[in-house]
This record gives structure tokens, C-alpha cells and sequence, in this order.
């Protein structure tokens, strides 16, 4: 599995185990949100603190998260994210949309 989760009080942190986030990776985490919000998750954090690159459909994953979340009143955070990834995400100007 490239993830996996914690249970931290009222939050969900989803934990990714690879470097890269690339198309199977991002269908798997976002199925994973999915499953949380079923669940009935307040604070869903996504953690790359190990992510070293992602791809569009990585990026594609973090956008359709943070709108679904934000859609059912959940806080979607994303944590640990390393200078490359952080450049990639200030280029498409999500810097300013996600909670970083």
C-alpha cells in the first residue's frame, strides 16, 4: 500500500509511504478520502512530508479532495510538503488555496 492512516482525535491523517504521487497512487488516495468523509471525518490531513514529486493527476487528487471536503464542511489540510512539491503547487497557485 502507498499509504496509510491515523487516528489522531478528530482527525484522519493520511500518511503517504512513496515518493511519488503518479496516477495509481492519487486513485488510491483519493478513494481513501472518500472512504473517510463516509465515515464522517471533521479534519482530514494529508500528509507528503515523503512525497518528493507528483504528478498532474497528484495534483488533480489534492483538488478534487480539498473541493469534496470543503463541499461537507470537513477541513482538508495539507501537511510536510518538501520545496519541490511546494513549487509545483505555487506554480498552478494552490499555494493560495490549501491549507499548507
Amino acid at each position: 500500500m502507498e499509504f496509510h492512516i491515523e487516528q489522531e482525535q478528530d482527525k484522519s491523517v493520511i500518511i503517504i509511504d512513496k515518493s511519488k504521487i503518479i496516477g495509481p497512487e492519487a486513485g488510491g488516495i483519493q478513494n481513501a478520502v472518500l472512504d473517510l468523509i463516509e465515515k464522517e471525518a471533521r479534519i482530514i490531513v494529508l500528509d507528503l512530508s515523503k512525497v518528493e514529486y507528483i504528478s498532474s493527476y497528484g495534483i488533480g487528487m489534492l483538488i478534487y479532495a480539498h473541493t469534496t471536503c470543503t463541499k461537507r464542511n470537513i477541513e482538508f489540510q495539507v501537511v510536510g510538503v518538501n520545496e519541490k512539491v511546494l513549487e509545483i503547487l505555487r506554480i498552478v497557485h494552490l499555494d493560495k488555496i490549501f491549507n499548507l
